[in-house]
């Protein structure tokens, strides 16, 4: 495997994103985020094991405890990350059914871990080889279970926007403020050319997974490493694994030039698809 990979330092600092998100969370957010994830797998995960693959800050592992998930086990390869996880966790989830560890998708040895449900939101995309690591995560899955991903849409902006991430990830504070201004006044104006309210669409932001305007910017900006996939590829790959999509949730990214949004998927391995 690539050293890069597995290099925490190739890639850009999500933990530090992350633990600026986690000091203004607040039962809200933590509530919309079980909402959303509720979308997506259901309205309970009662008696089920819980693998998060890039848990960030955490907040989606407990949302999954919420919803009555019997154990948890979630990974970053970002330390700050896995420090922000755990101390979100400790403070609103008192039982031990969970554990959260610093480590890449690819020091996870197929069929190492196994749960019935797999979870990475906007993460395989991030890891510099997202076929490689979309293998290892179905490997993860168990016989009777669940893969739950989000994946960037390819676009024709893909490679433009490559090319800015790792320009960021790896700039300067200074461009870094410059980036993020000029981004956001480009995202605020084309929303006022559609007649849409930019104040408004910031303050109702968190509504969106229990996230937040500035830390998703942040992130979209600095996501690098960086790749797409186009939704007829994923499933083809998904297939050739023996899982069946049981749900698809497309995003409205068609060009890309505002940035390029994640497709969710929920696949099911072959012995639940039966």
């Amino acid at each position: 495997m690539t050293p890069a990979l597995t290099d925490r330092e190739s890639h850009f600092d999500f933990g530090d994103n992350w633990a600026q998100y986690a000091e203004g969370v607040t039962e809200t957010h933590v509530a919309r985020a079980t909402v959303a994830l509720t979308r997506l797998v259901g309205p309970g995960l009662a008696g089920k094991s819980f693998l998060e693959i890039g848990c960030g800050s955490g907040i989606h592992s407990l949302a999954a405890l919420r919803l009555g998930a019997a154990s948890i086990v979630a990974f970053d390869i970002d330390a700050r990350a896995v420090e922000t996880a755990r101390a979100l966790l400790s403070h609103y989830w008192r039982e031990s059914n969970w554990r959260v560890e610093q480590r890449s998708i690819f020091d996870v040895a197929p069929g190492s871990l196994q749960a019935d449900v797999v979870y990475s939101w906007g993460v395989l995309h991030h890891t510099g080889d997202m076929w490689t690591a979309l293998e290892r995560a179905t490997s993860l899955v168990s016989p009777r279970g669940h893969l739950v991903i989000a994946l960037y849409r390819k676009t024709p902006m893909c490679p433009f926007w490559r090319i800015e991430k790792r320009l960021y990830a790896h700039g300067p504070p200074w461009y870094r403020r410059a980036a993020e201004a000029g981004f956001t006044g480009l995202f605020t104006a084309a929303l006022a050319a559609t007649g849409r309210n930019p104040r408004r669409y910031i303050e109702n932001y968190g509504s969106a997974r229990g996230m937040d305007f500035a830390t998703d910017i942040r992130d979209w900006l600095g996501g690098y490493p960086y790749q797409s996939a186009a939704p007829a590829e994923v499933r083809r790959r998904m297939e050739a694994k023996g899982f069946t999509q049981a749900q698809f949730f497309p995003c409205k990214t068609r060009f890309g030039l505002l940035g390029v949004g994640c497709d969710e998927y929920v696949f099911a391995a072959a012995a639940s698809a039966r």
